[in-house]
């Protein structure tokens, strides 16, 4: 399996390519400082999966791991990050990644996510799965737009929202514009899915 390791941290990528090129499955074949340099890698050399941190300068993991994906969708990638927020694990995902894994978490716990991401499995780490579920969308999102969340959620139109919320359709619109924005979602209907599987997820935990 061909590793890319992607963090502006060198200390980081040069232990991680010692411990990783040490299994026997793995072939680490460059690292980058930062998420453009991950983008301009992967167009010129086969890679297998790739190892990316979230926050760097230049371009970030999140939006790396979305153009990555974009041009070459059979590259796994999986973020390995000090953020273990739910913020971060829905735009990681959202975003096309395989697995998401804290730097805090043990090598064995690390390797064993690599092996399930590029098995084609979807992996969170247990730490970063709990606080995952622990959060809400009501720590995101204000009263008034989890109340609108959940009219679009049950099919409500924007007139009919103004008129139970008490607000005028300019500001209802302006209100999902927000939610849009906060959660990183691209429409209505993901939306409603989204609060449909929040609500799941409470009943799942």
């Amino acid at each position: 399996m061909r590793l890319l390791l992607v963090d502006d941290d060198a200390l980081i990528t040069e232990s991680l390519a010692i411990i990783l090129s040490k299994e026997p499955d793995f072939e680490v074949i460059g690292t980058c400082v930062n998420g453009a340099e991950a983008v301009a890698f992967v167009k010129d050399k086969p890679v297998d999966l790739i190892l990316m941190d979230i926050r760097m300068p230049v371009m970030d993991g999140i939006e790396a791991c979305a153009k990555i994906k974009s041009s070459h969708p059979d590259v796994k990638v999986v973020m390995l990050t000090t953020f273990r927020d739910f913020r971060h694990v829905h735009q990681a995902l959202h975003a096309g990644a395989s697995g998401y894994v804290l730097k805090s978490d043990s090598v064995k716990e690390q390797i064993e996510t690599i092996k399930h991401a590029a098995s084609g499995k979807a992996v969170i780490s247990t730490e970063a799965l709990e606080a995952f579920t622990r959060t809400k969308s009501d720590d995101l999102l204000t009263a008034r737009e989890n109340s609108c969340m959940e009219l679009i959620a049950h099919g409500y139109a924007n007139k009919e929202i103004a008129a139970r919320l008490y607000i005028g359709e300019g500001t209802v619109r302006n209100v999902i514009s927000t939610i849009l924005d906060k959660l990183h979602l691209r429409d209505r209907t993901q939306i409603a899915i989204y609060y449909w599987q929040s609500e799941a997820s409470k009943n799942t935990f």
